[in-house]
């Protein structure tokens, strides 16, 4: 797998590790407590994964906000706007196979207000593509605005290691 392969299945595990059965996500820190005032977070971010394992590009775009932008690993890899969103989500699609995918959050920190709010959290994804296994390392930002009663997503940063021998196939 390219770099770019890499950075696009990167962000299809985002959406994935919410496909994973809920026991299997941990987002626990032993250096911090959970906080459990950023539950509304850990659930866009969980809604967002469920709808990306199962390559629903509707389910994805219902967590995000209308303005909403997301930034991947490498230059010039930032997606604004809905036409830009879905064009990038139906190619991220293309990274794994679908429902196949899941992620295993280390740790969660964050802040949340009335508002808004911003959640950080590190992990490992794992899946399949045409049947081969892979797992490789994501980092995710969010920040989170409340629209009326729901959360959505205002801006996203995903990032992972493309750096990895064993990806570069």
């Amino acid at each position: 797998m390219n770099r770019r392969e890499a950075v696009l299945a990167g962000l299809a595990s985002l959406a994935a590790t919410v496909a994973a059965p809920p026991a299997a996500i941990s987002q626990t820190s032993e250096s911090q407590p959970e906080n459990p005032e950023l539950e509304p977070l850990r659930a866009l971010l969980k809604s967002l994964d469920v709808a990306f394992c199962n390559q629903d590009l509707d389910g994805v775009m219902a967590t995000l906000s209308e303005n909403a932008a997301i930034m991947g690993s490498g230059p010039g890899e930032v997606w604004s706007g809905p036409d830009e969103i879905k064009a990038a989500f139906q190619h991220f699609f293309e990274g794994f196979d679908s429902g196949q995918q899941s992620c295993d959050y280390e740790f969660s920190l964050g802040q949340i207000g009335a508002d808004s709010g911003w959640l950080m959290t590190s992990g490992n994804v794992s899946g399949t593509k045409d049947g081969k296994e892979f797992t490789f390392p994501v980092n995710i930002l969010l920040v989170g605005a409340k629209d009326g009663d729901k959360w959505r997503i205002g801006a996203m940063h995903f990032s992972t290691l493309t750096g990895d021998e064993e990806r570069d196939e």
